[in-house]
Formats: structure tokens, C-alpha cells, sequence
């Protein structure tokens, strides 16, 4: 799977904003001028990202917009508008960072997911002792593919069960009552 980049995020993240579902720059620049403000920021660094400033700028001529990204556009070029979104500091609206902390966490998403089913289960691991519950009774009361849960339980590759596999078995076991002694 390759790996996301600000470009490609940006570009669907402006379809998926629109109400037109287009990457058009001038029906994205009617729109986000007369009806969907929330498109204004995530539009301008879609258009100098993808080295269409001068189409953003001439879209937006007759609109209440141009100001701000003619300035804004004139200020930065392609690295320092990178460089100004990462820097927490920076002079950047605000509204601009939220896109690119929108990016990042789109991005890491795998990356939390998989330490996330990690802590599952070592919890699960410490369960199942405490509990009494073997690996099969899990897998076959759960529906799950011995194999992978196997895998994942066993040796930790979180590649092996998806986030809600690892929810459900959690789950089971904090409802799984405690042996009697």
C-alpha cells in the first residue's frame, strides 16, 4: 500500500468537502465563496500544492476570497507553506494547520491502529490468565480464523485481526465471569 501523500490528501479531502464531488478549481471556488466556508482553506493548499495558484487566483477573482489568497499565495511558495504548517508557531490562520493535522492523522492512522490492538492485547493476554480462558475458546465463541488470532495472540503482529476483532475479544472477556475456586 503506498503511502499517503499531503497532495493526494488534499485531494480527496476537497471532493469529499464539496458538495459537487469535483476537483474543479473554479466550481470548488464558487462554492467555497458563496456556500461552504469550510472549503476556503483546504481549497488554496490543494491549489498550491498541486501548482495551480494562478487558476485558484484567477477563479477567485470577483470573490470575497481572492484577498486572502493573494496574500497568502504571494507569501508563501510550495516549501514554506509546508514549512509554516508544521511549524506550531507560524503566522498561518489557524484554519490551515487543521488541515494539515486532519493530514497527519489520516496518515498515522495504521500506525496508532496497530499500537492500539497492541495494547489490547496485552490486556487480553492478561485476561485470558486471570480468567481462565483458552485461545480456542476464544476463536471458536468469537467466529474468528484460529490462524490469525493465533498469530496476533502468540507473536503480536497486529496485521493479523482488524481494530474490532481486537475490541470484541476484549469485550468478551471483561463479560467472561471469573472462575470458581
Amino acid at each position: 500500500m503506498r503511502e499517503l501523500t499531503f497532495t493526494g490528501f488534499l485531494k480527496s479531502y476537497v471532493r469529499a468537502l464539496s458538495a459537487a464531488e469535483t476537483n474543479s478549481l473554479y466550481k470548488l471556488t464558487k462554492e467555497a465563496a458563496d456556500e461552504n466556508p469550510r472549503l476556503r482553506e483546504p481549497l488554496l493548499l490543494y491549489a498550491k500544492f498541486t501548482d495551480n495558484t494562478d487558476v485558484l487566483l484567477r477563479a477567485a477573482k470577483k470573490t470575497a476570497l481572492y484577498s486572502e489568497y493573494k496574500n497568502l499565495a504571494n507569501r508563501y511558495d510550495k516549501a514554506g507553506f509546508e514549512a509554516a504548517l508544521q511549524n506550531a508557531s507560524s503566522p498561518l490562520p489557524e484554519e490551515y494547520k487543521k488541515v494539515w493535522r486532519s493530514y497527519l492523522s489520516k496518515k498515522n492512522r495504521l500506525q496508532n491502529d496497530n499500537h492500539t490492538k497492541e495494547l489490547m492485547r496485552n490486556k487480553v493476554v492478561k485476561l485470558q490468565k486471570a480468567k481462565g480462558v483458552s485461545n480456542y475458546r476464544l476463536y471458536a465463541d468469537l467466529g474468528l480464523n484460529p490462524g490469525n488470532f493465533n498469530t496476533w495472540l502468540k507473536y503480536g503482529d497486529p496485521s493479523k485481526v482488524s481494530l474490532d476483532t481486537a475490541r470484541r475479544t476484549v469485550k468478551y472477556l471483561e463479560n467472561t465471569p471469573q472462575p470458581r475456586l
